[in-house]
């Protein structure tokens, strides 16, 4: 992935709705690495990718999980959501990451090991914002990990109310410079 054709499906994808897509350019190898490293690949039974856009991290999600995990895919671009259908078809896929706790009820999913987050939260209104944190904080097994990245530090607050332990990398080899968000312990 992320070759050319990518990039350049992305970026349309973004002028058509900047707000949803929230990037000009797919996430770059030292970025997906950062938001990767964190889990126990070896240990994960239970995956969720939200804001999957092109599909560079849920390729690199791919070669990392373990044969007999379950992954969740969510992106909502209609023509992205194609591609990783396409691409990745032995996964679910959902369309709202708004609707992730219903989505994973209704797959029968109590608790994920690992959520990895590309969604463009600074560009919802508050409400979806906390909605969809308390989601991840609602379905994230007590031992779990959620990374999401984002290019400001103004969710740390938001994360700090839900989680006990978090933690702020930044990666500046990305188009733009990002802030990856290591969060433990789900406060209940």
């Amino acid at each position: 992935m992320n070759s050319l054709t990518d990039r350049r499906r992305f970026l349309l994808r973004f002028f058509r709705s900047p707000l949803r897509i929230g990037s000009v350019t797919p996430s770059s190898r030292r970025l997906v690495q950062a938001m990767l490293e964190p889990a126990p690949w070896n240990e994960i039974r239970t995956a969720v990718e939200l804001g999957a856009g092109t599909g560079v991290v849920t390729q690199e999600l791919k070669r990392r999980l373990r044969p007999d995990a379950t992954a969740f895919i969510f992106e909502k671009d209609p023509v992205l959501q194609v591609e990783l259908r396409r691409n990745y078809p032995e996964y679910h896929h959902v369309a709202e990451a708004e609707m992730m706790g219903a989505a994973l009820q209704g797959w029968d999913q109590a608790g994920v090991d690992v959520i990895i987050s590309s969604l463009p939260f600074t560009n919802f209104p508050l409400g979806v914002r906390a909605s969809i944190l308390d989601q991840v904080r609602d379905r994230l097994t007590t031992d779990g990990v959620f990374t999401a990245y984002q290019y400001t530090p103004q969710l740390k607050r938001m994360l700090d109310e839900r989680f006990r332990d978090v933690k702020v990398s930044f990666v500046p080899w990305n188009l733009p410079p990002a802030f990856v968000y290591i969060c433990r312990g789900p406060i209940r």
